[in-house]
């Protein structure tokens, strides 16, 4: 046995692979007695690979990925072992000749945001110590298209400044890169300008650039010191008029045939201040009545157990599908888009400057109301929790779902115009 690096087997064979299982904790080595420094590791995804381990000239210790078992057969890796075992022992490093080809072919910001993805499909790219979701993914892909590439796709790696990337911020404030354009059969992407989106793309650049220093591209990332306009600050709350008016134009666009289900997401994004992805992709068996909560299993800082008031529970549990809470009138998946028909309510009502996000600002804005803390306010939302402890919780505090209670149910009044009676009336009654 080699010490914290695996087994040595007598000589590495097919079978011996087969029966190598993984560790969820950890990496795993399977060495060939026969030929020193080739071996098979295995992830803890199960994914094993063939290579080999060598000290270059200086002692370091390397390693040399050859490929994929199953892709590459145990007789074909090897031979490929035995000549860059023998390169490795003539003074060479085949791990360092292959990051140094690397760097030669990524040689402009096109080039670089391929390998960037690539590796970041392969969970080689973290965020806050994890994996990229597959939704943040298609977000950075659709940034590097439609506005990194466009503007500096072909230019050399190594020569963009930061007066170019100061250029690049203000030509993506401007509309340089608006566009509409077809997506699927029967989607459309309106890409937009402004300040939100050009400081996205900056920090995705940025993000870009600190990945080609570690992998040995570049040496200074040319994004940093850039003056960038604040982000993501949104003013927009609605009132306790406004939020009437929005319970009257739910009931008109019902009225009008609007997709049912889609209006119920809309009032339960109200009811709940959650985010537009945790309410489109609930499942019916995380609504928990009891618990006093939703047990999400995948939110922006990953599986959470969420504080939700019993008027937006018992709202939820009413009208929840059999898989998804808000299930798609097409296929067995759940519904995937409600800005259209919140852009209806909304003409409908006569309020203007409302999103889906408005909904859970004006969530926090009734709380604040309500005189509770920034502490309860950022648990009700489900912010990033700062304690240790709130990592092994089971149960939603008693304090904080008192608070859900209380929230949920003013919206509730609210949307149905009962506020001022103290008299809650769930809105799905009175249609």
């Amino acid at each position: 046995m080699l010490p914290q690096r695996g087994f040595v087997a007598k000589k590495l064979t097919k079978g011996a692979i087969d029966r190598l299982k993984p560790d969820s904790a950890k990496d795993l080595f399977l060495w060939c007695g026969e030929i020193r420094g080739f071996g098979v590791r295995v992830k803890p995804s199960g994914t094993k690979t063939f290579l080999i381990q060598y000290r270059n000239a200086r002692g370091r210790t390397r390693r040399y990925a050859i490929g994929q078992y199953g892709k590459w057969t145990l007789e074909q890796a090897r031979r490929v072992a035995k000549v860059k075992l023998v390169e490795a022992e003539d003074g060479g490093d085949p791990s360092a000749e292959r990051r140094a080809e690397r760097r030669r072919k990524v040689k402009t910001i096109r080039a670089l945001c391929d390998l960037y993805m690539a590796d970041a499909k392969a969970g080689r790219v973290l965020y806050r110590g994890k994996p990229k979701k597959t939704s943040t993914l298609a977000i950075d892909r659709g940034r590097i298209d439609r506005h990194i590439i466009p503007l500096l796709g072909d230019q050399a790696l190594d020569e963009i400044t930061r007066q170019d990337v100061e250029r690049f911020l203000t030509q993506v404030t401007d509309g340089a890169t608006a566009a509409n354009l077809k997506t699927k059969a029967r989607g459309r992407a309106r890409v937009r300008g402004g300040p939100g989106t050009a400081t996205k793309a900056v920090k995705l650049l940025g993000s870009i650039y600190s990945y080609a220093i570690r992998k040995g591209f570049v040496d200074e990332n040319p994004c940093r010191g850039v003056e960038k306009p604040a982000d993501g600050i949104r003013t927009r709350f609605l009132s306790a008029q406004e939020y009437e008016q929005l319970g009257d134009g739910l009931r008109k666009a019902e009225g009008e045939g609007v997709n049912v289900t889609a209006l119920r997401a809309i009032e339960a994004l109200a009811l709940t201040g959650c985010r537009k992805s945790e309410i489109l992709y609930l499942r019916s068996d995380e609504i928990d009545v009891a618990g006093r909560c939703l047990r999400l299993r995948d939110t922006k800082t990953g599986a959470q157990m969420r504080p939700c008031g019993q008027t937006a529970l018992q709202f939820l549990r009413d009208t929840a599908g059999k898989k998804y809470a808000f299930p798609s009138s097409r296929g067995k998946g759940p519904l995937v888009d409600i800005s259209r028909p919140l852009a209806k309510v909304c003409e409908l009502a006569e309020l203007e400057g409302v999103t889906l996000h408005v909904l859970r600002h004006s969530f926090a804005t009734v709380a604040h109301e309500l005189n509770y803390s920034e502490l309860s306010i950022a648990a009700l939302l489900g912010h990033r929790a700062g304690s240790v402890t709130a990592k092994y919780a089971h149960a939603v505090d008693t304090a904080i779902a008192g608070a859900a209670d209380r929230v949920s149910a003013t919206i509730a009044a609210r949307l149905t115009g009962s506020e001022a009676s103290g008299t809650v009336v769930a809105l799905a009654e009175r249609r």
